[in-house]
């Protein structure tokens, strides 16, 4: 639980006028967020985000191994959301869901340069309006 409130106050950190937790409150139906990895990040293994047992399981058993898969299946349609796409998976309800898809945002956030951390997280706050 610690390490997740300090990824909060990491993100705080580069927020004005809100926070991570208001934003995620105010859009926990839909809360989006840009992807921008490099392929050595989309390679990494999904052990990286760090998942509770049963998302990492469901995960596992859909095929899903590393984080590009894990992205790709995500955003396979452009009409579903994210949720959507990973709800079909067999044990993977809205709450793993929901966890796949912030842990995720974190892995994102945590792999920027720190020169480009203020202007990512103004652009999330800017597209969760």
């Amino acid at each position: 639980m610690a390490k997740k409130e300090n990824q909060k106050l990491k993100l705080n950190q580069y927020l004005e006028g809100t926070t991570i937790e208001e934003i995620l409150v105010r859009n926990k139906k839909m809360f989006r967020f840009q992807m921008m990895l490099k392929p050595e990040h989309m390679a990494q293994s999904i052990d990286a985000l760090e998942f509770s047992v049963r998302s990492n399981n469901s995960l596992r058993r859909a095929g899903i191994h590393t984080v590009g898969e894990l992205v790709e299946e995500c955003y396979a349609k452009p009409d579903a959301t994210s949720r959507k796409q990973l709800q079909r998976y067999r044990n993977l309800g809205k709450n793993s869901a929901d966890e796949i898809l912030i842990k995720l945002f974190y892995y994102q956030f945590s792999i920027l340069p720190e020169s480009r951390k203020k202007a990512y997280m103004e652009k999330v706050a800017e597209m969760n309006l």
